[in-house]
């Protein structure tokens, strides 16, 4: 069988000739699929789209993807160009007078105008020397992410009339040009909006366009993909981005199309594209109406929104086959039960929203959007293939294929959530075949990048990751892949401090946490695979402790409501019957029979929400400062409804929102949060107030009760850390500490470090031992005996960061060699002239160091974590540290490999010498230099010495604060200690 990945990854992985040939083991493949698929479910705790049991969807179309055989490491050169724009928006878009015949585009297009080079290599008109006026607020936001959750979606409206502030600039820019030949540019009434790396964006997608190649963009949030989209649509849809836009494919249907006579007789129309390209827009349905609405906002399209009624759907399938529409939005639901309607017309692009929703590749949504083919009686319009017609090339670019199909565009932010697997799915659905099977993928890029990432992997798995990682990045994802992170725009933004706090349970959470692990359910979930009791050899699930398989979601839900607050799993009023029934089976089991407190009752008492005694001590500090304002984020209503009454316990004036807060009231609350400085905090739902809202009067974000998904929390911090915040943001994000929320959160800081592995082939420090995916070897993470357990008194996560960490500075210790920096340096003669003038007076050998060596770090003091004292957190940390480029880990990975090459060498002179020497001669001959072991002591002790660690308790705080310093003051503080151990050494 051809393996394509081969091509990307010939120089790490050793594959034998017939290797895929072989048929090994095709059912052990399969279950391990299942295996992983059902792992992930275990994570998400919650339920996805249900997958049947068919097999993997094949290749829709007849497109075979071949690859350049001798890719090189090379990155685009747009992604570093350094934004200067000011503006909020981003976009690239270029203006084209709209072809006047479909019989002759080339000749109708317009007359070329002098062509200037600019920085990045593209082709543009010569600018205009007038500074750009300010755009509209909030332009630079993702917008298919901003709905307000009141907003209705809309009917048939099939024109849009474009905004105003089009028309108002649409002369103070020039269009950017993507194609000179044929005249396909982003309209300059648009085009002057995007940021340097939205073009880039833009361009890529041509590129590809160009190519019949899919691609997807992977922006973090907020970073505009769908205004690339936008633009990138008005470039290969020819629009000019002015009023004559309107109506233009009506009035070329009425005075061309049915003037022709396939019409007047037959009733015949050519195909949708046939004059310009066209898309289909799949996206959730809460952001259909934003769709809508952005399109209108950004130029003159006509788009038809294919929701509403039977009736409303067909009129706009038949305006589309007429040739009357742009654009169709339509939702994901909606797609895939009329995917019979949709998928054989012809769309020139395919865009869907959101598309990490496909990482299933055996949901139902997932196969039916890939069945999105041309029929064979169908021909590539002429616009598509005067594009085609010179491709582009390069090492980033895939080759050219036929263009059996629109081309595929996904739009997501976390295309790697739980797997690499994740990854593979959307590669392979916006180019089928590109890059292997699934079998293929597990194989050469899963496997070593997981098994890489665990604590104690040895050197060969490291270097075979490393490897893997570097050829993921830079041969085969940029062929395909797009990702730009906010770190572009950070500079134009103030900082954000996410800080993570591990709250203990009070003393009643923690006992009733620890009745409901010692119930029946629980352990007959946990010793599942034991053997039974009863003596029948037999494992107890298969006996006589049978398993509800329920009982998983069921009391991993418990324990994360235990939590957060114990009323949590007490019957309440607004209880369902069957909730109420479920909770007083719960209670039964905390409290005891008939010893459960009302509801009412429990809600009241802070005894029974370690959390809420933490919350109040950083309230009661914040308020001091009048300035300061807060978000509380909760996901659970019913824990809105307590912190409410605790606040206004603590007479603070706040606002709230929840899924049920009436449309005029939501704006009514956001707008005197946002302007009335007496108001102090803003309860907010996770899943109401995530997106939508605009909330920079808060300078201080509290998600009390982290969602299992990262993505959740971070879409309710950027309520407050957007464009138009002018203050740092602190966020702090509360977890039991020792309980299930702490183990989804190392989870999530798991599956974060292979986002930045994949994304970036970034060094990671490896903090845990278990692996994804891998039943025997599940360590701290994985599996139902860490779910299930209570670490009392202690933090799993502190201990795995602790240990890794000084494992890590260990390592450092024995084998990095220190660099002398121009500040070490200049203390360079203190241990020159202690060396040259009292070499007999070994007394006062070290005192140069410790009298001239001002480079010990002092210790700033940690308000916040002062603060945290005072209610009784003994640890927290910044996630982000957390999740930083290890340059230690880095250090080893080099060195394993010089090391790896070095023996190669050393064995290869060992094979001459043995051919040309007796036996027992020994080559290569040793040399004494100083060991790794006498190094580490050396360094250990000047440690010591130089104050760097006070005592044994220092040196685990030591190791983490040696871990994330920059390479360079890990280096000089190497050397400082190399001078003060050859200073003092006797």
């Amino acid at each position: 069988m051809y393996n394509p990945l081969l091509e990307y990854f010939y120089e790490v992985i050793e594959v034998s000739s017939n290797s895929d040939s072989q048929a090994d083991d095709e059912a052990g493949d399969e279950e391990r699929v299942r295996e992983e698929e059902e792992e992930e479910e275990e994570d998400d705790v919650s339920q996805g789209e249900e997958s049947d049991e068919l097999p993997i969807y094949s290749l829709p179309c007849k497109t075979v993807m071949s690859r350049s055989l001798n890719p090189q490491n090379a990155k685009s050169a747009e992604l570093a160009t350094k934004d200067d724009s000011v503006t909020e928006s981003e976009s690239d878009h270029v203006t084209t007078t709209p072809p006047r015949s479909t019989r002759n585009i080339r000749n109708a297009l317009p007359a070329p105008k002098q062509k200037v080079k600019n920085d990045d290599s593209s082709v543009t008109e010569p600018e205009s020397g007038d500074d750009p006026p300010e755009p509209p607020q909030n332009l630079a936001e993702d917008s298919a992410t901003e709905l307000e959750p009141d907003d209705k979606l809309a009917k048939s409206s099939l024109i849009h009339t474009g905004s105003t502030h089009l028309a108002a600039v649409q002369s103070a820019a020039e269009p950017l040009i993507l194609d000179y030949r044929t005249q396909t540019r982003v309209p300059p009434s648009l085009n002057k909006y995007l940021r340097d790396y939205q073009r880039a964006g833009v361009r890529f997608l041509l590129e590809r366009y160009r190519l019949a190649c899919g691609a997807v963009l992977g922006d973090d949030m907020g970073l505009g993909k769908t205004i690339q989209i936008i633009a990138f649509l008005s470039a290969i849809m020819h629009k000019i981005g002015t009023p004559a836009d309107i109506g233009r494919r009506k009035k070329y249907v009425d005075e061309d199309v049915m003037e022709r006579k396939e019409w007047k007789d037959r009733r015949e129309v050519p195909p949708a594209d046939e004059r310009w390209a066209t898309a289909l827009v799949v996206a959730p349905s809460s952001v259909v109406g934003v769709w809508d609405r952005e399109f209108s906002k950004w130029g003159y399209f006509e788009v038809g929104v294919y929701t509403g009624t039977h009736e409303e759907r067909e009129q706009i399938l038949r305006d589309f086959k007429l040739g009357r529409l742009d654009v169709v939005i339509t939702s994901f639901d909606l797609a895939r039960r009329h995917i019979d309607s949709l998928n054989s017309l012809p769309w020139s692009v395919l865009v869907i929203d959101e598309a990490h929703r496909l990482k299933n590749p055996r949901s139902s949504s997932a196969k039916a959007f890939s069945s999105f083919c041309y029929p064979e009686t169908h021909t590539i319009p002429v616009h598509a293939s005067l594009l085609s017609q010179h491709p582009p090339r390069g090492p980033t670019l895939p080759k050219a294929v036929e263009r059996a199909g629109p081309t595929r565009i996904a739009l997501t932010g976390t295309a790697i959530q739980n797997s690499y697997a994740e990854l593979w799915t959307l590669l392979d659905w916006v180019n089928p075949g590109s890059v292997g099977t699934l079998k293929q993928w597990t194989k050469i890029v899963t496997g070593p990048l997981a098994a890489g990432q665990a604590k104690g992997c040895g050197e060969d798995v490291r270097i075979k990751a490393a490897q893997v990682a570097e050829a993921l990045r830079d041969r085969l994802l940029p062929k395909f892949f797009l990702r730009r992170t906010k770190e572009i725009i950070k500079d134009q933004l103030p900082k954000k401090v996410d800080n993570v706090v591990f709250c203990p349970l009070a003393a009643t959470q923690a006992e009733v946490y620890k009745k409901i692990l010692a119930s029946e359910p629980v352990q007959n979930m946990v010793r599942k695979d034991e053997e039974c009791e009863c003596g029948s050899k037999l494992k107890r699930k298969a006996c006589c402790h049978k398993v509800d398989a329920g009982d998983l979601f069921k009391y991993m839900s418990t324990l994360i409501k235990i939590s957060n607050h114990l009323a949590l799993i007490l019957p309440s009023p607004a209880d369902t019957p069957e909730q109420t029934a479920r909770n007083r089976e719960l209670a039964e089991i905390a409290f005891g029979d008939g010893m459960s407190p009302k509801y009412g009752q429990a809600m009241l008492k802070p005894e029974y929400c370690g959390k809420w005694i933490v919350l109040q001590t950083l309230l009661s500090e914040w308020r001091q400062t009048p300035s300061n304002k807060v978000l509380i984020f909760t996901k659970s209503v019913k824990l809105l409804d307590m912190l409410e009454f605790h606040l206004k316990g603590q007479h603070y004036r706040f606002e709230k929102l929840e899924g049920a807060t009436r449309p005029a009231d939501r704006m009514a609350a956001i707008d005197k949060f946002q302007e009335d400085p007496d108001v102090f905090v803003f309860l907010i739902s996770t899943l109401a107030g995530g997106t939508g809202l605009n909330l920079t009067a808060a300078n201080k974000v509290v998600v009390f009760d982290p969602n299992w998904n990262p993505a959740h929390d971070l879409q309710a911090m950027d309520r407050a850390y957007r464009f138009g915040q002018t203050r740092d943001v602190d966020v702090y994000r509360f977890l039991g500490a020792g309980s299930i929320e702490e183990l989804i959160y190392a989870r999530q800081v798991y599956k974060q470090q292979q986002m930045a592995i994949g994304y970036e082939a970034s060094v990671q420090t490896r903090y845990f031992s278990g692996v994804s995916g891998d039943k025997n070897q599940q360590g701290e993470l994985f599996g139902l005996q860490n779910i299930f357990k209570l670490h009392e008194n202690t933090s799993m996560t502190e201990m795995s960061i602790e240990k890794a960490s000084l494992t890590n500075l260990d390592w450092a210790l024995k084998n990095m060699d220190a660099v002398h920096s121009k500040t070490t340096g200049r203390k360079g003669w203190v241990y020159e002239a202690e060396e040259r003038e009292i070499k007999d007076d070994g007394e006062l050998k070290g005192l140069g160091a410790l009298l001239f060596d001002d480079g010990i770090p002092a210790t700033k003091p940690d308000h916040v974590q002062r603060i945290l004292d005072a209610s009784g957190i003994k640890y927290k940390h910044r996630n982000d540290e957390l999740l930083a480029p290890s340059h230690i880990e880095k250090a080893r990975v080099k060195s394993a490999i010089e090391e790896r090459k070095k023996r190669a060498k050393q064995e290869k002179r060992r094979k001459k010498a043995r051919a040309d020497q007796p036996l027992d001669f020994e080559w290569p001959p040793k040399r004494r230099r100083e060991t790794s072991t006498q190094k580490l002591a050396a360094r250990q002790r000047a440690l010591i010495d130089l104050g760097y660690v006070q005592s044994p308790a220092d040196l685990a705080t030591f190791a983490q604060t040696f871990e994330k310093k920059s390479e360079q003051d890990q280096m000089e503080i190497l050397a400082r200690l190399d001078e003060y151990a050859r200073a003092t050494k006797r």
